[in-house]
């Protein structure tokens, strides 16, 4: 039983090694069994989060700053970036053939998605998917980082009090910095790198201060991923949609502006579902079809894209004598199907 269960294992983590790396086959293989390319599209969707936060101190901002442009709540809101599209081939089911090889047969060559890629050739490794990225936001660190004030303004225990202490401190700030701008001061930096130093450490404490009173924005680029397998011509398909409030929603959420996408394949000529076949009659490839890609927001196009999409063109049988041929060497695209050459 022990042996059994070790064998079992051992089986599985073979299949699971070979299905992840590139697949030579060639005679002795009783049947083998390849699948045509179709085209999965990767849409990257990148967007900008902003969040504003309204200082502590903003009712104080028109009385010790002057100014009245101040974030009063909280806030988030997104907008669209950019998009991109990445076509990356996957095998298509209704495309997989099987070929019985003989003495004098080459050999094919796979994909670890099992797409054929050529006769005699090195096999390609398959593309990775795009992963989610959120980067980092930019703003203040420390938002709650202890004020820079004295004991007088500490511990009177009045918000009033404290934002007049920091409105003070600014200012003292903002007149050490042009001190050391105009050279009114004592005591001077002893080089360029120790005068931007503290020119830096003087506008960063002035930042913290002043987003008291008049709130701080942070924003954040956020990339998505959507995949999409197209069987057909789409027109004005809604593909997401975008809420100002809670970013990239799904197609059906109505509180979100929709973004549509239209794929018109120029000439369709699919031949039809081809289920797997047993014979001795070559390997076939595609003819793919030139296609257009669309993204709008129903007004604006956003992106336009030609692609060669394998799923809307056709399958070209190749002729079984080729195989026979000693040191020929045929290479398919795997990522579209297309016969590339033959040497």
């Amino acid at each position: 039983m022990k042996k059994l269960f070790f064998l079992s294992i051992l089986f599985v983590l073979t299949l699971k090694a070979t299905s992840q790396n590139p697949l030579i086959v060639s005679e002795g293989e009783s049947t083998i069994i390849y699948a045509l390319p179709k085209t999965e599209l990767c849409i990257t969707v990148e967007t900008e989060k902003t969040t504003q936060k309204p200082g502590i101190f903003y009712r104080y901002s028109g009385r010790y700053l002057a100014t009245n442009k101040v974030i009063t709540e909280e806030k988030t809101s997104y907008r669209l970036k950019s998009i991109q599209v990445t076509p990356r081939a996957v095998a298509d089911q209704n495309r997989t053939f099987s070929y019985i090889p003989s003495g004098n047969s080459s050999r094919l060559s796979l994909t670890s998605k099992g797409i054929l890629c050529g006769v005699n050739v090195p096999a390609e490794k398959d593309t990775e998917a795009a992963e989610t990225v959120v980067l980092p936001g930019k703003g203040n660190t420390q938002p709650d980082a202890l004020l820079p004030l004295g004991e007088e303004y500490m511990m009177a225990g009045s918000e009033a009090k404290l934002a007049e202490g920091a409105a003070k401190q600014i200012y003292r700030i903002r007149e050490s910095r042009l001190g050391l701008l105009t050279a009114d001061t004592d005591k001077l930096p002893a080089d360029g790198d120790s005068f931007k130093s503290m020119q830096a450490g003087l506008n960063n404490m002035e930042r913290d201060l002043t987003e008291l009173f008049i709130g701080k924005t942070t924003t954040e680029t956020q990339t998505q991923t959507l995949y999409l397998t197209p069987e057909n011509a789409v027109t004005n398909d809604v593909l997401f949609r975008l809420s100002s409030i809670k970013g990239l929603v799904n197609s059906d959420d109505l509180s979100g502006t929709p973004y549509y996408i239209s794929i018109q394949p120029k000439d369709i000529k699919k031949a039809g579902n081809q289920k797997t076949k047993i014979g001795t009659e070559g390997i076939c490839s595609i003819l793919p079809a030139s296609t257009q890609l669309t993204i709008t927001d129903g007004v604006n196009t956003i992106l336009s894209k030609q692609l060669f999409m394998p799923q809307f063109g056709i399958v070209i049988p190749l002729a079984e004598k080729l195989l026979k041929q000693q040191n020929i060497k045929i290479q398919v695209d795997s990522q579209t199907g297309r016969l590339l050459k033959i040497e």
